[in-house]
């Protein structure tokens, strides 16, 4: 008997120092995936000339949060509540997301997260939920923006809501995540997201997700091109395609005033966040997943004047990475990138946005000019030469940076000349790009200067 004690002892020992080790490995193994893991990465306005890099976000679509469940939870879509555990496909990635952005936030210099749509599967309350539950282990902000999947809620072939109200569930469920966002972003604007606006395409009110908040001298709009009638099929929920919801209140109006109101608008600094994507490609609008045709031409007609200002739109819902020129009569206007969804990866899949800024020059005279100006060479290594004949002694020269601080002020008669020439020498000042302006009684002259 004791003999046998014995034995059961050293056999449990064991399975426990087997247990131990199981699970150092398992959470090492875990940790060398969010160490070594290379996520995407996006540029915006790096090959601008002159941009500087600011920061960087993360970009997330498509977690279907719920998806594969008969009905998540407990029973119902209004006041049910999350499952005690969540070990599906669309939850693992989630949870993957979320740590490898943690694990990532410094060396990446990642600020905030932004989720692009389809964050439950069908707009239950506890899916939603349960998407906050396992947001809420950032460590940085998040922004979540609703999708089509987001808007009706339903019990897979069962039972659904009698109208679109997911949106209502979003502020309720989300309110916290918005206040505290408020504290992170400046500038920020509810839109409409707080206010029942009438839908005549449903012929009832609904709080249409569109908002705005600013961060380090960018804007980000969140779109809601989400339609709040019925799927013309014997299907619960909404379609998949896109509206503009071109009426008072709604979403194309909303985002016309507000980019020709917001003076925040700089050169390239306006981003769109949306679930849909604006396209012109004849295989989706076939598929009926965008806008029709007369709604991109009235759309990228209205954006067209923007061009200057627009950045970047940011979307999914196609479940697909594409990247492409979002154009108005074949000119491009802004970029436009969408993502394969998270929910398809077990690993996780989504962007990190390098953000640079385009300098935005004040202070300079836009004055017409009436000659050009002869500087060469250029680009250049600070050193490069003016045809004397542009100009009287006594014209001023002003050096600014590409912010628009003034670097240098001098009377082109303290430089050397030279067979009519007058030599410059900045080769003192850091590589970049600068603006060169000069200024007689009669005249003003400006060029652009790339010193390297």
């Amino acid at each position: 008997m004791r003999n046998r004690i014995q034995n059961n002892l050293r056999a449990s020992a064991k399975r426990s120092v087997f247990r131990l080790v199981f699970f150092i490995l398992f959470f090492t193994c875990k940790n060398i995936y969010a160490q070594t893991t290379v996520m995407p990465e996006y540029n915006l306005n790096k090959d601008i000339p002159g941009s500087i890099y600011k920061f960087s976000f993360v970009h997330i679509t498509d977690t279907h949060i719920g998806e594969g469940f008969g009905d998540y939870g407990t029973p119902g879509f209004f006041n049910d509540t999350t499952p005690a555990v969540d070990n599906s496909k669309p939850a693992r990635a989630l949870r993957e997301a979320v740590k490898w952005i943690n694990f990532h936030e410094q060396d990446k210099n990642i600020k905030f997260v932004v989720v692009s749509g389809d964050l439950t599967g069908s707009a239950e309350k506890s899916e939603f939920l349960m998407f906050k539950k396992i947001m809420s282990e950032l460590q940085i902000p998040y922004v979540p923006i609703i999708g089509n999947h987001d808007v009706w809620p339903y019990v897979r072939y069962q039972s659904e809501s009698s109208t679109a109200c997911g949106d209502s569930i979003m502020n309720e469920v989300f309110d916290s995540v918005y206040t505290a966002d408020k504290t992170f972003f400046n500038n920020w604007n509810d839109g409409t997201r707080l206010t029942r606006v009438y839908n005549p395409e449903s012929n009832r009110e609904h709080y249409l997700q569109n908002f705005s908040f600013e961060y380090e001298n960018f804007i980000f709009y969140a779109l809601d091109f989400n339609p709040r009638y019925h799927v013309n099929k014997q299907e619960p929920g909404i379609g998949p395609e896109a509206q503009l919801m071109d009426w008072q209140g709604g979403t194309f109006r909303w985002l016309k005033n507000e980019l020709a109101t917001n003076t925040s608008k700089r050169n390239k600094n306006v981003c769109f966040i949306a679930h849909h994507p604006a396209t012109n490609n004849p295989l989706f609008i076939l598929s009926g997943f965008v806008f029709d045709m007369n709604e991109y031409n009235k759309l990228t007609s209205m954006l067209n004047p923007y061009k200057n200002n627009l950045g970047l739109w940011m979307t999914g819902h196609i479940h697909i990475d594409y990247d492409y020129q979002l154009a108005y009569n074949n000119n491009g206007i802004m970029a436009v990138r969408g993502l394969e969804a998270n929910k398809d990866h077990d690993s996780s899949r989504f962007q990190i946005v390098n953000v640079y800024e385009v300098p935005t020059i004040t202070g300079i005279s836009t004055q017409k000019l009436n000659k050009p100006i002869k500087l060469f060479p250029n680009p250049n290594d600070g050193k490069f030469t003016i045809a004397e004949e542009l100009f009287s002694p006594n014209a001023m020269l002003k050096l600014y940076d590409v912010v628009g601080n003034l670097i240098s002020e001098k009377e082109m008669r303290s430089f050397s000349t030279t067979t009519e020439m007058y030599q410059f020498d900045f080769s003192y000042l850091p590589k970049g790009l600068y603006y060169l302006v000069l200024t007689d009684e009669t005249n003003t002259y400006s060029q652009q200067l790339m010193m390297q």
